[in-house]
């Protein structure tokens, strides 16, 4: 029995040791190489708020625009669509965000988030591309493209101020900073009543 003790105390304090050797292990447990969807909300007036995104942009408009195809499918087909119809299938994914992004004032109405300023077609190509190319490479530290800036506003014609919030589905986990607060929205906590300052 005293043996058996002995061993799993091994196995366990073998287990832990790297992360109490090399302290850049245990902050990889922590934090993952790719960066999290990320939000920052400030007032912009009483009746209007201001989203700063930084987002990993591909792979949100694959979850928006073609969830059915692999990721690898998507990047491929969309960097190559003519004009036209890539800039048709980006105003879909706004008109998609949107809908899916509001905040809920206590009245019951609806606020949603309009104005998406999504990079123009040459840029999210490239990060299309760039993304693909990624997926061919051995993984490493640095082989994550940056966020991408996004903004969009919500306006309401009541002031806001104590108010739910929810964001599409397709942008979690993603964490979100107020003046005064930060929190998460995931799958398992897709809203939050919030306080804006």
């Amino acid at each position: 029995m005293h043996h058996r003790y002995r061993k799993v105390a091994a196995l366990f304090a073998a287990a832990l040791l790297p992360v109490l050797v090399n302290p850049a292990c245990a902050q990889a447990l922590v934090q993952p190489v790719a960066h999290y969807n990320a939000a920052e909300l400030k007032r912009e007036s009483a009746t209007s708020v201001n989203f700063a995104f930084a987002l990993n942009l591909p792979q949100v408009l694959h979850q928006v625009l073609a969830p059915q195809l692999t990721y690898p499918a998507f990047l491929q087909s969309y960097a190559n669509l003519p004009d036209p119809a890539f800039d048709k299938e980006i105003a879909k994914a706004s008109a998609a965000l949107s809908a899916k992004a509001y905040f809920t004032l206590p009245s019951g109405a609806k606020a949603n988030l309009k104005q998406w300023q999504l990079p123009d077609a040459p840029a999210l190509r490239d990060s299309f591309k760039a993304s693909l190319m990624l997926l061919n490479m051995p993984p490493s530290a640095a082989s994550h493209l940056d966020p991408v800036r996004v903004l969009a506003q919500a306006q309401a014609k009541t002031p806001i101020s104590r108010v739910q919030l929810q964001l599409p589905p397709a942008l979690y986990p993603i964490v979100v900073s107020l003046v005064n607060d930060k929190f998460w929205l995931t799958e398992q906590i897709p809203m939050a009543i919030i306080e804006l300052p």
